[in-house]
């Protein structure tokens, strides 16, 4: 047991908002809007995101017995889970991002095994330069997770030595010795060999809740990769290697996965290569103590239909139709943004008995029931056709469209178009139906990350598109008086800041429509508009309004800034979007247009029985709001990098001291509550991990610290005024946070 002493007092105001009874806004993840797409149905998981660079694994998440589908979005490290209701012969799942927010925080690749036996999926992941394991420990009490290690050891030459992992490949992870307990092959770092960890746990007496890896082979199965392609060449005893005791360079960047494709009873290996589209198929021809590859085809699964998928595509078997049969799926983990295809990437084959081979089924699993617009997802509302319904208008950076290969170096290529959708509901109920993927005939201009802005441009009352673009600076299509548009023409030449994202607003309350531009800096330009009739005469102001600049500056140069200016209460208010997929909230803007705007809220977020979670939909996120069901309450719109939307509908705002989304709402219990000032935090975690507990006021200072990785803390708040407190405890994977009351 432990006494927390006050150490610090400090002014944190990022919690400057603690001291408000309710937050500006209330948002809830919802589906209940209908999506029709172009073949006339409603799509099933419209509002799930988009899929670009997935790879699916299986983990029971409710608990049911039955294994559900979990697919990490590798372009924004979203965490997508589809529960299956375990009819036999069918593909039959529900979209339930309600269970995201039970894992952790995940990056680069995630990969589920069973680690201990237990029929529990366990993650394995990325950490820094090596590989994080986390148990699943779920129970009675739901889905949950514990830190195993944040960095895998395997026994190298003189010691153990974390094993190495790059954020671009994918591990094999599988009992590759037939032992019981997992084993790992991985590539060294800027090695064409493939090391073979071998795990001794169970060999030691450890069991399989231990792990205890030896480097067992620098050259499993006698190949290597080519040095500047992704050729395969065999019967290689590491002799290069052996010459100067150095692995030769090559590029970085390759998919593995083991599994037995033969029936021989040893593991074969898939790999796939950074830049190529293949997968090559290495066949175990050696023994159960030494791997030897003999042979090797990149048409796989079939030559009829093999995978062909720019880039690095990546595989996994699941019975995804509760057959007892698994299907293999496949889809691109090339850690690009800008190489890999991202529609149609989402490959299904399932296994044909009579035939004995896995035939095609699909190149869009999945991905045909959501909205999805490829590379990018910009939403906009507008009424197109003045029924009075808001219309949904979603641009996107690009479709892929086809890759070159340069001195071993690929390049994609795309082209940016955008979506439409009408809104066919009511004022109440809204409901999208898809009429193009090409709205504007913008496909053929061979342009990059469009991003439209409507409105009367020439005076002659007809709406025209205002388009921001990657590199071509600002585009204006003028309307025929047909709905048809003029060949997009260059407007407002001066402006050269990358990465457009236009808006129209009239931001001084004169009537007139200004100009408000986000880009790939992360500020937001201001152009103020002269005009004194319907042509709109836009004069440069700053480059710098309101100095709002949303860049992270520890990850990124880039904000990839997405302003959305909009009246709340007659106020004006902003949401902008950034690269990492945050979304800043900022006031006092009115009368304020050339100070500097309050930021209220760094990362807006979702409500989930009464609890909050930061609305994080992926990268380079757009978003719009409206209250396009006419309940008093702003609705949000999110659109992300791997090209889909989500809907968060409005609500009543909760109250400020509303807590952070508890991963593990059990782990801590905090008595007693109300108190005198003296209570206790129970700590469940078990795993003797440090955790920092703070205090803070409601005014959003912090008025006590402390580390400790004792099971049972004391607190003395009692010479401090009684009132509303609140506790933040910050452990290894997760924030909780919790109201603490000290009364008489």
């Amino acid at each position: 047991m432990k006494k927390i002493l006050l150490i610090l007092i400090v002014t944190l105001p990022l919690f400057n908002i603690l001291a408000q009874q309710h937050h500006d806004f209330g948002f809830k993840r919802n589906f209940d809007i209908a999506f029709i797409g172009q073949n006339s149905d409603t799509l099933q998981f419209a509002l799930a995101g988009g899929i670009n660079s997935v790879r699916f694994s299986e983990i029971d998440v409710n608990g049911d017995n039955i294994k559900d589908l979990l697919a990490f979005e590798k372009n924004g490290d979203r965490i997508m889970v589809f529960t299956n209701n375990g009819e036999k012969d069918a593909i039959s799942y529900k979209y339930a991002p309600e269970y995201a927010h039970f894992f952790p925080k995940l990056h680069d690749w995630v990969i589920l095994k069973d680690f201990n036996a237990d029929g529990k999926e366990d993650i394995f992941t990325y950490g820094t330069a090596g590989i994080t394991v986390y148990k699943n420990v779920s129970d009675e009490q739901g889905l949950r997770f514990e830190l195993v290690t944040e960095q895998l050891e395997s026994y190298y030459y003189n010691g153990y030595v974390n094993i190495f992992a790059s954020p671009d490949d994918y591990l094999a992870i599988e009992d590759i010795d037939g032992d019981g307990d997992l084993d790992i092959l991985n590539f060294m770092v800027l090695g064409k060999y493939v090391h073979y960890q071998r795990n001794y746990a169970v060999e030691n007496g450890e069991g399989v809740e231990k792990f205890d890896f030896h480097l067992e082979d620098e050259c499993w199965g006698h190949f290597h990769e080519g040095e500047d392609d992704n050729s395969i060449i065999l019967n290689d005893y590491c002799t290069s290697k052996a010459n100067d005791g150095k692995e030769p360079l090559r590029h970085v960047g390759s998919s593995i996965f083991a599994y037995d494709f033969n029936g021989n009873g040893l593991k074969d290996i898939i790999i796939g290569d950074v830049d190529y589209p293949q997968l090559i198929l290495l066949e175990n021809g050696g023994t159960a103590n030494e791997a030897h590859i003999t042979a090797q085809t990149d048409m796989f699964p079939n030559a009829e239909h093999p995978i062909n998928l720019y880039s690095m595509p990546c595989i996994n078997f699941i019975d995804i139709n509760n057959d007892g049969v698994p299907e293999l799926l496949a889809s691109p983990s090339d850690p690009s943004l800008t190489k890999s295809q991202n529609h149609n990437s989402s490959w299904l084959y399932q296994y044909d008995s009579l035939s004995k081979q896995y035939i095609f089924s699909t190149a869009a699993f999945l991905q045909d029931e959501m909205v999805d617009v490829g590379g990018g997802s910009y939403p906009v509302f507008f009424d197109w056709d003045g029924d009075g319904l808001q219309d949904l208008f979603i641009s996107n950076y690009g479709i892929y469209d086809t890759s070159t290969f340069d001195n071993y170096f690929l390049t994609s290529y795309y082209k940016s178009s955008i979506a439409y959708y009408k809104n066919i509901g009511t004022a109440q109920q809204p409901a999208f139906k898809f009429i193009t993927s090409d709205f504007g005939d913008l496909l053929s201009a061979n342009l990059l990350a469009l991003y439209p802005a409507f409105g009367d441009f020439n005076g002659d009352g007809a709406t025209d598109i205002l388009c921001g673009t990657a590199t071509s600076g600002l585009l204006l299509l003028t309307n025929n008086g047909d709905n048809t548009f003029a060949a997009p023409l260059p407007y407002l030449e001066e402006y050269t800041l990358k990465y457009a994202t236009p808006q129209l607003y009239d931001i001084d309350g004169d009537g007139a429509t200004d100009l408000l531009i986000g880009n790939q800096k992360g500020t937001i330009s201001y152009y103020k508009n002269r005009s004194q009739n319907n042509i709109p005469d836009f004069q440069f102001i700053t480059d710098n309004f309101g100095n709002v600049d949303v860049r992270d500056h520890d990850l990124s140069y880039f904000g990839y800034s997405v302003p959305l200016f909009f009246k709340k209460n007659s106020e004006t208010r902003l949401f902008c979007g950034n690269e990492q997929g945050k979304i800043f909230y900022f006031k006092n803007i009115d009368s304020n247009l050339d100070g500097t705007f309050d930021l209220v809220e760094e990362e807006m977020f979702e409500v989930t029985e009464n609890m909050r979670s930061g609305i994080r939909e992926g990268w380079r996120i757009g978003l719009c709001v409206n209250d396009i069901n006419n309940d008093g309450y702003l609705d949000l719109l999110v659109g992300n990098y791997a090209g889909g939307i989500s809907f968060f509908r409005g609500c009543e705002p909760p109250e400020a001291e509303i807590g952070i989304s508890e991963t593990h709402p059990s782990n801590f219990l905090v008595f007693p509550n109300p108190s005198k000032g003296k209570f206790s935090i129970k700590n469940f975690e078990g795993q003797n991990q440090e955790i920092t507990y703070y205090i803070y006021s409601v005014q959003g200072k912090i008025i006590l610290t402390e580390k400790s990785s004792d099971d049972n803390v004391e607190i003395d708040l009692t010479d401090f005024a009684k009132g509303i407190y609140i506790l933040k405890i910050a452990t290894h994977n997760a924030i909780f946070t919790k109201k603490v009351i000290i009364g008489e």
